[in-house]
């Protein structure tokens, strides 16, 4: 869908401690041979609850709105994306963070955006969307966060990649704001939601924890889809999903400044982006995944308050940001840079 007047107005991040990969591959917790091909070289690691860490990067986002003029007050919709436990079982952290960060009394209802590594752009497109259609919506405040700790093996629950800890935040409004999103684009392939689910039957309660990695062999296993085929589909969406988007916000790949994708290692990168687009991007935000690790869903929430913590924008640097989560969902945004 095309946009015209919706701006990401503040935007806030947490991490843990980074703690160094070669600890892990000493200690026998990770593989040096997965170690090379990732290329990674440290991860987050909090001992702060994921709602705690949401809070503080929320209020980073919402001091920064504020300062742009935003309104951001309790009429403002509060959206929460995780994909992993919240630290208290059968509750709703939606409610807390909002109580938080937008007061104790609030004329909206949080929600909670499950769309896990893809919630990033998932909570956008929600946000989004809620302006668009209820002008009487100040504003939407996106937070997301998720924690690794055990029982869950950071190192081994998804390949390619090392899970790390950390939240990161954004508020969306009209008129005003850092970076003004031009399109986002959202397609999924139900037939490769069974590599998250495998042989698993339904419970009545949850398993501990899951193994994902036996999930994915048990649905190989069954001859429905080769990996051959999961390679070739998910190819073909991400490659949908970043034409329609540019074309809806008028741009060609040669004018993309900035490639934001999933927080995944150097293989996978390549393989699961690059190479699909057939693209040589002139920045990424490669570097900052390989010493953080795979966020869950706040990859790309975190990654573009990276760029504007830091500074490295240009006014009207033009900015693709490419989620993907287990569904398997795909989605695609362009952002200008048109009030940095």
């Amino acid at each position: 869908m095309r946009f015209d007047n919706i701006w990401l107005a503040g935007t806030g991040g947490t991490l843990g401690t980074l703690e160094p990969v070669a600890g892990a591959v000493a200690d026998g917790e990770y593989s040096s041979d997965a170690a090379e091909s990732t290329g990674m070289t440290s991860y987050s690691r909090s001992g702060d609850a994921p709602p705690e860490m949401a809070v503080i990067a929320g209020r980073q986002a919402v001091k920064e709105a504020q300062e742009k003029g935003a309104r951001v007050d309790g009429e403002t919709l509060l959206l929460h994306s995780h994909g992993h436990f919240q630290g208290i079982d059968l509750w709703p952290a939606a409610c807390w963070i909002g109580g938080q960060l937008l007061g104790p009394e609030l004329d909206s209802m949080p929600a909670t955006v499950n769309a896990w590594s893809n919630g990033s752009l998932a909570a956008l497109d929600v946000a989004a969307s809620a302006l668009m259609a209820r002008p009487g919506v100040p504003s939407a405040l996106i937070t997301l966060s998720d924690r690794f700790a055990p029982p869950t093996d950071r190192f081994y629950t998804s390949p390619g990649m090392i899970f790390g800890d950390g939240a990161a935040a954004g508020v969306v409004t009209r008129d005003t704001g850092r970076l003004r999103l031009r399109s986002l684009v959202s397609r999924t392939d139900t037939v490769l939601e069974g590599l998250s689910r495998g042989a698993e039957p339904f419970r009545t309660a949850p398993e501990g924890q899951p193994d994902m990695r036996r999930r994915t062999r048990e649905f190989l296993a069954t001859g429905e889809v080769s990996l051959r085929d999961v390679r070739d589909r998910t190819a073909d969406c991400t490659r949908s999903v970043v034409g329609r988007a540019l074309d809806e916000a008028g741009v060609d790949e040669d004018g993309i400044d900035w490639f934001l994708t999933p927080f995944v290692g150097r293989t996978l990168y390549r393989e699961s982006f690059v190479r699909p687009l057939g693209i040589t991007p002139r920045n990424t935000v490669l570097e900052l995944g390989l010493t953080i690790g795979h966020l869950g869903p706040c990859d790309q929430m975190y990654g573009l308050d990276h760029l504007l913590r830091n500074d490295l924008l240009n006014p009207g640097d033009r900015i693709l940001v490419l989620g993907t989560g287990m569904g398997f969902t795909f989605s695609a945004a362009v952002f200008t840079a048109d009030g940095v």
